[in-house]
């Protein structure tokens, strides 16, 4: 069993570098003791509000530690409007920079565990805690998947196999999962050599935020924009908007497709 790390751990501090405090190594050491993970590894990627670190889980598996950034130059002021016009967050009242990561920590954990159990391929949450949180590792041994805009649409495969993957998760995060992604791109997405994850959910809205059909369409737009896709932008996110609003049964077809009154949003 891994070593509970502790406050004093300086030598794997410098490991982790400046993501890590005792505030955070605090959050980490919670996450240890709850199960979610067993034991840290270090490193295996950093953006501009987090930084990722690869961890082992009790039965051996692999798990990543996105850790929001705590230091108020790290997390701009413009996620605000994400979680202020979000149905979930009315009446919230952020009362430091420290408040808001650890808001912003919550709605990612609780965003992705809606998109994960509406069948939108994203890796599994596991768990949170202040500004730490736990999920599946995506990827091969300690090597994380590439993302999308990384690969470049000339290298995929089967590229329109990749779109409609992505379609299919674009259309479950909204009419199943009630959620606006807000922020798909190819930046967003990682790619196992077959399928698209999409990550980064701490933007995603729910339906009946002011900004949801601006966000939807903008998120429809990049979509297509980078697959090259001849469907015009307007068209999809209308059938998208469309079926958003059905009252009736919703399945899922053998290949995935959702069944809005029974037929698929491409036909």
């Amino acid at each position: 069993m891994g070593r509970f790390r502790s406050e004093k751990d300086s030598d794997y501090f410098k490991v982790l570098d400046d993501a890590i405090n005792a505030y955070t190594w605090a959050a980490i050491v919670k996450l240890q003791e709850k199960k979610v993970v067993e034991e840290v590894l270090g490193p295996v990627g950093q953006g501009k509000e987090a930084k990722l670190v690869l961890a082992k889980r009790g039965d051996g598996t692999y798990a990543v530690l996105k850790i929001f950034y705590p230091v108020p130059v790290r997390f701009v002021k413009s996620r605000y409007s994400y979680l202020l016009g979000d149905p979930r967050f009315r009446g919230l009242k952020i009362s430091d920079q420290l408040h808001l990561v650890e808001t912003w920590c919550r709605k990612e954990f609780g965003n992705l565990s809606r998109a994960h159990s509406a069948g939108v391929r994203v890796p599994k949450p596991y768990g949170f805690y202040r500004n730490v949180l736990a999920m599946q590792f995506i990827g091969v041994d300690r090597s994380p998947a590439p993302l999308l805009v990384d690969v470049g649409l000339e290298n995929l495969e089967d590229p329109d196999h990749v779109f409609y993957e992505v379609l299919k998760s674009l259309e479950k995060t909204y009419v199943l999962a009630g959620l606006v992604h807000g922020d798909l791109s190819p930046f967003n997405i990682l790619y196992d050599g077959e399928n698209p994850w999409i990550i980064d959910w701490g933007s995603a809205v729910r339906r009946g935020h002011p900004r949801e059909l601006e966000y939807l369409r903008r998120d429809v737009e990049r979509v297509l924009e980078f697959f090259g896709t001849p469907i015009p932008p307007q068209e999809l996110f209308k059938k998208l908007v469309e079926r958003g609003t059905w009252q009736g049964r919703v399945d899922v077809d053998n290949e995935g497709w959702l069944l809005v009154g029974g037929r698929r949003i491409l036909e």
